[in-house]
């Protein structure tokens, strides 16, 4: 066994980043006092080390009640919660206990299989269990819940593999029917209670995709589907859940039987194979959680509830209502939907945070776009006006609402936002932390972001201890977030910008390192090159940073030449997503180290193809050793003729240029008033490209609203005298009514101005002057715009404002 190479890094981290709170003062892990214990006193003898006194802190409080495992194991052996004597307990417990990879400790692996859960899933359990134990680690060994020790997987050939064909026919004709009559209540998006993933869509493809993962074509009887009827009684359709499950592995092996497997070219220089619970899952450890009283991982990936999994009483479990769905990997992703835990339940998060007055909120977050306004991601609240914490997001910036003292109101508000619009549609680790000294602060990707907080610090005496938690929305569901949750968690300290460095750089979600076997290609017992294997959605898999390693020697002398790495997949080596191609290196000798030698940082993307459970993964080598394989590109397509025929010549201003030019136009700054705040509400809803043929609707909406914000900051300015932008209707006297300005005014004052400088004259190519004023005195005229039988004064500016946005929003300037 090997020690991962970023073991040691991970552990200076940690180390680093055990200090106090951010206001100095000390810290005591958060343990668990509620319902794991339940009041159950221990008089025995006293703990006879440091790490027996872990061992009680962590393991034996958390389930020594007899709502857990101490309804048995107090008396029943192994009794590693005995009441009499700690010790005993502690050495109980140790033979069941694997500190360095918790998740693979016997005493979890019991319970992941069935064995007395507390709670309606056994892997929550398992995952609880084993977050106990990572806790106690980091306690015993230092090391934040243990460090991932590579273990060698199983020697084995790639074989023959089944494969989903690109066409949906056999799935329609064999297995769609079972789905389609007797699933379709649930499993569709448009459902009274959708739930993903959605394998009886009335579209035939959107099903086939989402069904993949739970269809083993090998080996039938092992397909999710066939699983979920038989063994957890799912839904059974008749009276018989067994009949239901043979008829559904049925349908699955005669979908099987019409596909001819694939294997490998034998040709290839081939590693062993993996699939990728072969392989290590990386462990828990490197993050800071001493103070955490809610945490959700979404590890159980099935189901309309998310655990939580703090190992705090009373755990907060959030239920799903409307459209989420879990996403591969470890997450959620809410599409108009929301999970909220009870207000029962949540009362712990105000106990807790008013105790320290003290918060951080720390989560993992894929925004589904940047054009998101008012969508409440998480948060702690009774509504759309009543809230103790929100995390919101604003167009490109995130918004944290939250009650503090009498400094702000009952909503939270004046608000915290995010300077520079740092919000992407991608992977973020998103954290805002409170303490009384240093107030609301917001770190992104482990930085700290430049915003500053408008209110100053105060106690959180004033936090409602009625509201609810809720993950994607308002509690009453008006303010949706769209987007992919991957990790979530409260502590009730704030969080020193070093620990969320440590946070961030432990990553998150369900992690492997993959090793594959190579010693029978180069003559080198326990020679292997390891990938880091991550879900990357519910489509594909992440494989990035290959590193070579010999798990039986700590020096490899000889040096090994190794070219052209390629990626295999159920017996086929795919065209593209080849990122390693053009490795051309030598392993061993004077690069390699103890914890092996770096091959590549990159990544790259594989499709899921059968599902997690059973994609088998191989490498191929174009030289390794002595063995070589010359591997041939396939051929490109060849070029075609272009069936759109010519392409315009004009084209169109994008979003930074549409900008620029209204500015210039009007005369108003970019910066001025509200002009800002509504070009990055709506940029991401301008042209992102200069293609006439690619302009859409929702485009010109988008160009119509700026130019509307435009023109009102123009003619507010002009009434109000503002200097510092010279006027465009300088004739025009807004301080009389519309109906008493003539027609031949109004020309004069409003629209020539606005033809002179917006459309000018003498260009190689423009509109008639004629047919632009005919259109402008259409909308003034025509419409009763400048007509009006009371607040007339009111009616001159905005005439003048739809005039200079019509103008101002036209193709004269939106073409180039």
């Amino acid at each position: 066994m090997r020690y991962l190479p970023l073991a040691s890094a991970l552990l200076a981290a940690l180390i680093s980043g055990c200090g106090g709170s951010s206001s100095g003062s000390d810290t005591t892990p958060n343990v668990n006092n509620g319902g794991g214990n339940n009041n159950v006193n221990y008089d025995g003898p006293a703990p006879r080390n440091a790490d027996v006194s872990a061992f009680k802190i962590y393991i034996w409080n958390n389930m020594v009640s007899e709502q857990r495992c101490g309804a048995c194991h107090r008396d029943q052996q192994p009794a590693f919660l005995q009441t009499g004597d700690i010790n005993q307990a502690y050495a109980a417990a140790n033979p069941l206990i694997n500190l360095n990879q918790p998740a693979s400790s016997q005493m979890v692996q019991k319970v992941a299989g069935g064995h007395n859960c507390w709670e309606s899933d056994s892997q929550f359990c398992a995952d609880q269990i084993s977050t106990w134990i990572s806790a106690w680690a980091g306690e015993s060994l230092g090391l934040g819940g243990g460090t991932t020790e590579l273990e060698e997987p199983p020697i084995k050939d790639p074989g023959n593999s089944k494969n989903f064909p690109q066409d949906p026919s056999l799935f329609q004709t064999h297995v769609y029917p079972l789905l389609d009559d007797h699933c379709s209540d649930c499993h569709q998006s448009d459902a009274n209670t959708p739930q993903g993933p959605y394998l009886a869509a009335d579209d035939v493809n959107e099903a086939y995709t989402a069904v993949r993962s739970k269809i083993d074509l090998n080996s039938p009887e092992l397909s999710r589907l066939v699983e979920r009827l038989g063994e957890d009684s799912h839904n059974c359709w008749s009276d018989n859940c067994d009949s239901d499950a043979l008829a559904m592995e049925n349908a699955i092996r005669a979908m099987a039987n019409a596909i001819v497997p694939t294997a490998p070219d034998n040709d290839l220089v081939l590693s062993k194979s993996l699939n990728v619970d072969d392989g290590t899952l990386a462990a828990g450890g490197g993050r800071y959680e001493s103070n955490i009283i809610a945490r959700y991982e979404f590890k159980t990936g099935e189901g309309l509830t998310a655990f939580d999994s703090s190992g705090v009483d009373p755990s907060i479990h959030l239920q799903f209502n409307g459209d989420v769905t879990w996403e591969g990997g470890w997450g959620i992703r809410l599409n108009n939907g929301k999970a909220q835990g009870s207000t029962a339940t949540s009362k712990k998060l105000s106990d807790m945070i008013r105790t320290t007055g003290e918060l951080t909120l720390e989560a993992w977050l894929v925004p589904a776009s940047t054009g998101q306004d008012d969508a409440h991601i998480i948060s702690y609240s009774a509504g759309p006006d009543a809230r103790n914490l929100t995390l919101a997001q604003s167009g490109s910036n995130y918004q944290l609402f939250q009650r503090i003292g009498e400094a702000t109101d009952g909503n939270g508000e004046p608000v915290l936002e995010t300077a520079d619009d740092p919000l992407q549609a991608s992977l973020q680790h998103v954290a805002v932390t409170f303490d009384p000294v240093n107030g609301r602060q917001i770190y992104i990707n482990g930085a700290r972001n430049g915003a500053t907080d408008p209110v100053i610090p105060a106690l959180l005496n004033t936090w409602d201890d009625t509201f609810a938690l809720v993950l994607g929305n308002e509690a009453s569901s008006d303010r949706p977030w769209e987007g992919v949750i991957r990790f979530a968690a409260i502590h009730n300290r704030a969080l020193t910008e070093e620990q969320i460095r440590t946070n961030f750089d432990a990553g998150v979600g369900e992690r492997y390192f993959l090793p594959f076997y190579i010693g029978h290609l180069i003559d080198q017992p326990g020679a292997y090159v390891v990938f880091e294997v991550s879900r990357f959605d519910n489509f594909s898999y992440l494989f990035a940073a290959p590193y070579f390693i010999n798990l039986e020697q700590d020096i490899v002398s000889e040096e090994v030449p190794l070219a052209g790495l390629r990626l295999g997949i159920n017996g086929q080596v795919p065209d593209v997503a080849q990122a390693f191609a053009t490795l051309d290196t030598e392993i061993g000798g004077d690069g390699y180290s103890e914890q092996g030698e770096t091959l590549s940082r990159l990544g790259t993307l594989l499709p899921v193809e059968q599902g997690q459970d059973n994609d088998e993964f191989f490498l191929t080598f174009e030289r390794l050793g002595s063995h070589t394989h010359v591997h041939t590109e396939p051929q490109p397509l060849p070029l075609t003729p272009n069936e759109y025929g010519e392409q315009p010549l004009a084209g169109l201003r994008n979003f930074a240029e549409i900008n620029a030019t209204m500015s210039v136009l009007t005369g108003v700054p970019e910066g001025y008033g509200d002009v800002p705040d509504t070009y990055q509400r709506l940029r991401t809803q301008l042209p992102s490209e200069e293609n006439i043929e690619a302009f859409l609707t929702a485009h010109q909406v988008g160009v119509a609203q700026l130019s509307i914000e435009y023109c009102n900051a123009l003619v507010e300015a002009e009434r109000t005298n503002d200097g510092s932008i010279t006027p465009l209707f300088s004739g025009l006297n807004y301080n009389v009514g519309a109906d008493t300005i003539t027609q031949q005014q109004w020309r004069d004052w409003v629209i020539s101005p606005l033809f002179e400088r917006m459309v000018g004259n003498g260009q190689a190519d423009q509109p008639a002057r004629a047919d632009v004023e005919g259109e402008l005195e259409s909308l003034l005229f025509n419409t009763n715009l400048t007509q009006c039988s009371s607040d007339c004064v009111e009616r001159t500016a905005t005439a003048a404002k739809a005039a200079c946005a019509a103008m101002l929003g036209s193709a004269t300037m939106l073409m180039q």
